[in-house]
């Protein structure tokens, strides 16, 4: 046994004791590929599930004290998750409580954004719209400063409440502090955790709200594979440009490696075979890259993100990106 299995092996022990003591549930080797969209991918050492903003908070403790890594979860969409799985403990994150004050919507980091865009358009509150074009929760919409249809999070974000595990405090942080930019912001490269956050939206008229929600919907449904498994965008659009065009141009709708293939629909997707495999997204993924590289010297950098122990010279290119 190396000394970081030996390693892994003790923390996840203590974690076990901690959350004995603190009457903390914990699923072992709990399979994760189904709480994803693109489902693929191995196990988790523990899954936790938080329901509330204090049950998130005592899973994060807990993994903290127990120095063990922590991995948050919403709804699964833009990750792969590693053939070999997540070591530590996975926190599905199922905090979704909303509230309203005037035209400030605040809500847990919990929240799938079409339920968010579903209150917007009952209360009548306009500007949420292009939310319901993203998959995941509102606490991995700030996280990657999430867009559609013209619309970004930045645009909305009022303020942010974070955990910070070195200090054990929440801050809320105004959105000016979040460094918000194009599918970015500080909380990719920092380690506090999303626990919540306020939007400000204004007054607007449910029906027309309501209709432009169904144009976004229409629009998704007709250009993207929904009824595949899939994790959204693959890569990011360079400056002035669409991956899906560039790896159109390229030729490669259809490309496939093993359990993965580029979507016919929708050249910047990858769709996956039941029971497929990460290993061929990430491999698919960086034959997509590099053919566009090679054709168009446009170096595509990738949107979704791959999580877990993967290979060390897999996990180098994930950290290049």
């Amino acid at each position: 046994m190396t000394e970081t299995q030996a390693a892994t092996r003790n923390g996840l022990a203590r974690l076990d004791e901690l959350a004995a003591e603190r009457e903390i549930e914990l699923r072992r080797d709990a399979p994760i590929a189904p709480l994803t969209t693109l489902r693929v991918g191995g196990p988790a050492d523990r899954l936790a599930e938080a329901r509330d903003g204090e049950q998130l908070l005592a899973a994060l403790r807990l993994a903290r004290d127990a120095d063990v890594s922590w991995f948050v979860l919403g709804n699964g969409s833009d990750l792969v998750v590693a053939d070999a799985g997540l070591r530590g403990l996975v926190i599905r994150n199922r905090a979704k409580a909303i509230a309203v004050d005037g035209s400030r919507m605040t809500a847990d980091a919990g929240t799938p954004m079409a339920m968010l865009v579903k209150r917007c358009t009952t209360d009548g509150l306009a500007g949420l719209e292009f939310g319901i074009s993203i998959p995941g929760t509102l606490g991995g919409a700030v996280w990657a400063n999430a867009g559609a249809h013209g619309g970004e999070m930045r645009n909305v974000v009022a303020w942010v409440d974070a955990w910070d595990p070195a200090t054990d405090e929440t801050q809320r942080l105004a959105a000016a502090a979040c460094a918000f930019a194009y599918r970015d912001s500080r909380f990719k490269h920092a380690d506090e955790v999303v626990l919540a956050a306020a939007v400000d939206l204004e007054p607007g008229d449910p029906e027309r709200i309501g209709a432009t929600v169904a144009e976004h919907q229409a629009q998704r449904v007709a250009t993207q594979p929904l009824a595949d498994q899939n994790a959204g965008s693959v890569f990011r659009n360079p400056p002035g440009d669409h991956a899906g065009r560039l790896i159109d141009a390229a030729g490669l709708k259809g490309f496939r490696i093993g359990s993965a293939q580029v979507s016919e629909l929708h050249a910047n997707f990858i769709v996956t075979d039941r029971g497929g495999s990460a290993a061929d997204v990430r491999a698919l993924g960086d034959a997509v890259r590099a053919t566009v590289e090679e054709r168009f010297d446009v170096r595509l950098a990738y949107e979704i993100e791959f999580v877990g122990d993967w290979p060390a010279d897999d996990a180098a290119g994930v950290a290049g990106q």
